[in-house]
């Protein structure tokens, strides 16, 4: 098991967490494209929420599964030393477990009696390619979960849970621990820890530059071509207003 401190460059203070959590996936995306980070790089383009109304920004705690094989079953450590509950010991508020369940929905990662740790601990969501189980339950638990579907399935006969925070790949998407995961209910998108500081912040602007182009738009009553998708000029304009307004 890898345990990996991103460094206190790669870290998101609260106060830019709190402002990143009322941007859209959508942003983030724009953002991280325009950054050399093009969308099939970091978007998951089958997980969905499964409980709507939850937005999520949180460091990533990984967990990889691999398919199950009675003598692979039977290394893997037991109890309270298997990988995914180890992560869970890892975490806590700010971290989201990440897992790796092999882009299948039949692969349960787990119900609400796995779950209640995740409460317990504090932490913020859940991301997976697989399936979760108990959702009636789980979801009164104040964990955001993000997943393939919801599933009554018995996963421990589809994938066995085979390491804590190694790199993986959720849904065809590289997650690195410390990477920021941010999920709504568009969708999940990955931020790259090594560039997370920089994209927040253009994330956060990013969203009021669009809402400054929806009012200027609903005024002026014009095409969105107009100002929409802004290049360099439209930038321009938005920061000499912003500057003038605040200064």
């Amino acid at each position: 098991m890898a345990v990996i401190q991103p460094t206190p460059a790669h870290v998101l203070d609260k106060e830019t967490i709190e402002q990143l959590k009322k941007v859209n996936t959508t942003a983030v995306v724009d953002v991280l494209a325009r950054n050399g980070y093009e969308p099939h790089y970091v978007y998951m383009p089958n997980v969905r929420t499964m409980n709507p109304g939850q937005r999520l920004v949180a460091r990533a705690i990984t967990v990889r599964f691999v398919p199950a094989r009675p003598d692979g079953m039977a290394e893997k450590p037991g109890g309270e030393e298997s990988p995914e509950f180890a992560a869970f010991e890892l975490a806590g508020p700010g971290d989201v477990i990440v897992m790796e369940s092999m882009r299948n929905k039949r692969m349960s990662i787990g119900g609400d009696i796995k779950f209640l740790r995740l409460k317990q601990r504090g932490v913020d969501g859940l991301v997976c390619d697989g399936g979760i189980r108990d959702m009636h339950t789980v979801k009164d638990y104040g964990v955001g979960m993000w997943g393939l579907d919801k599933t009554s399935n018995l996963g421990t006969r589809v994938g066995t849970p085979y390491s804590t925070n190694d790199t993986v790949a959720v849904d065809g998407i590289l997650v690195r621990p410390g990477d920021y995961i941010v999920a709504d209910d568009d969708g999940v998108v990955v931020i790259p820890r090594v560039v997370a500081p920089e994209i927040a912040l253009k994330a956060i602007e990013y969203d009021d530059l669009e809402e400054w182009i929806r009012v200027r738009l609903d005024k002026e009553q014009l095409t969105p071509g107009l100002y929409y998708p802004p290049d360099d000029e439209v930038i321009a304009m938005y920061r000499k207003e912003r500057a003038e307004k605040n200064g």
